[in-house]
């Protein structure tokens, strides 16, 4: 195999794993066409009846015709994972009724049958160790595939427990060997930065035209709630009942915890796509993200997590692969091990990772408020009612954690290389650190602490607005309603500075509004040939 350069390498993320339950999804073609195979141009993509033989939804796309001009003969298919539809028998006759979305009552007409089918029946990966979970499916509004654009220095490995076994012996001539024994898998380890990219949906996306929301919004999703908001329309959210912590609305797109309390959190599936070979991560959890607020930098997550396992898809199973799509030639109808990228990106996930699609965060127009309560006297209380201070901070660095504190679970069996079989999450904690120089606004925040002698517990609402004042677009606003501020510390250089921890509290102990994420976009994304009724990826 040829070597894999780093730099080459995509990531997906995902809630399926690209396999159906049910099973039935093609993979190969017959010989040839039947009926009138003309008037195509490339990119055109034939969708099935409701029916075909045995199973539906399969759909395929024109990569390449003859003939020289515009339009002509296919000569080439496509089947992105998403379109290879369920439940099909070999031998099924697919019948192709409509043409990029319009019903196919003239002119071209198609027919194919399908001869290999992956996991027919089984439902189960190629090397049937998981169980089906779904399609990969992108630019419609029930989309669970999303790639996202991820900073060198990415990380994924898995450790493996062993124990030694000594001889301790007296005597003159002591035996002193050692034998070594494979226990167990540790959890696998992945970690990859991404930037802070809002962005709005144009009137062609899996969404509606107008609607906020972000590039990493599958992976808040699995911080912070037990599900993946695929909805349309903010009207068709159902608040909690959804069990996602991504909330659309009119004027942004909310994240909160009020999900969050529960032992396992929503699970993905991770593909870091290189060069040569794609590695899974099955049954990925996320951990921790960390927030940068570098003064020089562009705002930045760096997410952490665990996963159950890693394997390799083979060559042979790229149809479990995010990042590939069989390709079929129709003169003798060729399956092709290796796809091109371009239909299987397009069609299998919302690509939004391209700098006209999204925004980018500088973090130098960052700004950041402090409220808290005053009594009559002017020292700080939480439930005072006299008067209110607030305190403008120019950060000048710092960071923000949310952390799961995820714990995993492996057997420990005599004679077997055990594996980890799950995990639970652990005290929800959100803390961080800013930096600002010591000036009137933090000077005065660091007198009325150093005077308020009884406030063990303090009610400060925090709010970061990273990439801009609190009107500005794109912008990302973390609210922090009741953060706890330890006084601050005053570090001697040039420049008098001062550092300030902190940690997000709830209104109870058991509450989950310790912190509101809200993102408002500013650049549209919109997909050709795609609008959020009815979508050509199904």
């Amino acid at each position: 195999m040829a070597l894999n350069l780093s730099r080459n390498t995509k990531v997906f993320v995902s809630t399926v794993n690209g396999v159906t339950a049910a099973g039935g999804n093609i993979t190969g073609l017959s010989a040839s066409p039947g009926g009138t195979n003309n008037g195509f141009a490339v990119g055109d993509v034939l969708l099935g009846g409701t029916s075909d033989g045995n199973g539906t939804g399969a759909s395929f796309i024109v990569t390449a015709i003859s003939g020289g001009g515009a339009t002509g003969p296919a000569t080439k298919l496509a089947i992105p994972n998403n379109m290879r539809g369920t439940g099909h028998s070999t031998g099924d006759v697919i019948t192709c009724t409509k043409k990029n979305g319009a019903t196919l009552s003239s002119g071209p007409q198609f027919t194919v049958t399908a001869t290999s089918l992956a996991a027919a029946g089984g439902g189960v990966t190629t090397d049937g160790s998981r169980t089906g979970t779904g399609l990969f499916k992108g630019n419609e509004k029930d989309a669970n595939t999303f790639r996202i654009g991820v900073l060198d220095g990415y990380s994924f490995s898995q450790a493996s427990e062993s124990t030694d076994v000594v001889i301790n012996e007296a005597g003159a001539t002591p035996k002193r060997g050692s034998e070594r024994f494979n226990d167990s898998l540790a959890p696998a380890e992945w970690s990859f930065q991404t930037y802070v990219r809002p962005f709005k949906h144009g009137a062609a996306s899996f969404r509606s035209n107008t609607q906020h929301d972000m590039v990493e919004n599958i992976l808040w999703a699995a911080l912070a709630g037990q599900a993946l908001n695929n909805r349309k329309l903010h009207s068709e959210n159902s608040g909690a009942t959804t069990n996602s912590a991504v909330t659309l609305e009119n004027g942004n797109t909310k994240i909160d915890f009020d999900s969050s309390n529960a032992h396992e959190l929503l699970k993905l599936n991770i593909f870091f796509a290189l060069e040569n070979t794609t590695f899974r991560l099955n049954d990925c959890q996320v951990n921790q993200v960390e927030v940068d607020f570098s003064i020089d930098g562009i705002a930045t997550l760096s997410w952490s997590g665990n996963a159950n396992s890693i394997d390799q898809i083979a060559a042979a199973a790229h149809i479990e692969d995010p990042s590939k799509s069989t390709e079929v030639t129709i003169s003798g109808f060729t399956e092709a091990a290796n796809t091109s990228a371009l239909y299987s990106e397009k069609y299998n996930y919302v690509d939004v990772t391209g700098p006209s699609d999204a925004d980018y965060l500088r973090n130098k127009l960052s700004t950041m408020t402090l409220t808290h309560k005053k009594n009559a006297s002017g020292v700080l209380e939480v439930d005072a009612t006299s008067s209110t201070e607030t305190y403008a901070i120019n950060i000048t660095g710092g960071s923000l954690t949310i952390a799961n504190n995820i714990t995993y679970l492996t057997p420990e069996t005599l004679g077997i290389v055990d594996k980890p079989i799950g995990s639970f999450s652990g005290a929800r904690n959100i803390s961080g650190s800013l930096t600002c120089y010591l000036d009137t606004g933090s000077n005065q925040l660091l007198k009325d602490m150093n005077a308020a002698t009884d406030l063990v517990s303090n009610e400060f609402d925090m709010d970061l607005y990273l990439g801009g004042a609190s009107n500005a677009t794109p912008l990302v606003h973390f609210d922090l309603a009741k953060a706890h501020l330890q006084i601050p510390t005053i570090e001697t250089a040039d420049i008098i500075s001062t550092t300030i921890e902190f940690a997000g509290q709830g209104d109870t102990i058991s509450s989950t509004d310790e912190l509101v994420v809200n993102y408002k976009g500013l650049t549209t994304h919109s997909e050709s040939g795609y609008d959020d009724e009815d979508s050509l990826a199904v």
